[in-house]
């Protein structure tokens, strides 16, 4: 039978009965050493992300990308915004002369009103998959720098670990509530930033050694004038 938290009875019951039969048979046997409490830890990867020089890294990436896209969404909004002026010029254009023109010089005027609204259309459709395939790009490629990071932050967390003797760590979003203390994000931020700047050093191109300057050779005496004769 099944109450309304979805528990079934009979489960509780021989739950209880087999916790009951354990805590009778422990209490016959000599008492055992207590098992070692397991310690744990929370991890924050968004602030780790967001932190540390690796993550900033990245972050740096992504903001070239969407400025990117950004520019090209503008550059092509502005494209759509002259051809939309000469649109309202040709119509306005059509409107005022209508009563004068000659009907095959209206017809013509309409013809050209028609072809640029189409090639307005097509400019906006062209636009919008451009603007698409680029997104869709970016998105691909966060996703690369996502699987980068991962794999880069990923030893720093498992030196803090072990560093700290954890036995389980877990992420902060699968928690409702966590004890600071237990939060090793900044740890693994400053272990990240040491190794990333000591990358950084090591790769920085040493200077050439000067060429060792020659010794300066020591002043020849100056010849005394020869003597004259009596």
């Amino acid at each position: 039978m099944t109450d309304k938290y979805g528990w079934r009875g009979t489960g509780l019951v021989a739950l209880a009965c087999a916790a009951l039969l354990a805590g009778g048979a422990r209490a016959q046997e000599p008492a055992k050493a207590e098992a070692k409490t397991p310690r744990l830890a929370v991890i924050d990867m968004g602030k780790v992300s967001s932190e540390s020089l690796l993550g900033k890294s990245y972050a740096g990436e992504l903001d070239k990308l969407k400025n990117e896209i950004e520019a090209e969404r503008t550059k092509k909004q502005n494209e759509l915004t002259k051809l939309d002026t000469l649109l309202k010029a040709l119509q306005d254009e059509i409107e005022k002369q209508g009563q004068v023109l000659s009907p095959e010089a209206l017809e013509k005027k309409r013809q050209d009103l028609t072809r640029k609204g189409r090639e307005r259309q097509a400019f906006l459709e062209d636009g919008q998959q451009d603007i698409e395939r680029m997104t869709a790009r970016a998105q691909e490629q966060a996703q690369k720098y996502n699987l980068e990071f991962q794999g880069r932050i990923r030893p720093h967390i498992e030196a803090v670990v072990k560093d700290k003797g954890i036995d389980l760590l877990i992420d902060s979003q699968v928690t409702i509530t966590v004890n600071k203390s237990l939060d090793i994000s900044t740890d693994v931020i400053v272990k990240a930033d040491e190794a990333e700047r000591a990358a950084k050093s090591a790769a920085k191109p040493t200077a050439p050694a000067k060429p060792a300057e020659k010794p300066i050779a020591p002043a020849k005496p100056a010849e005394k004038p020869p003597t004259q004769q009596r």
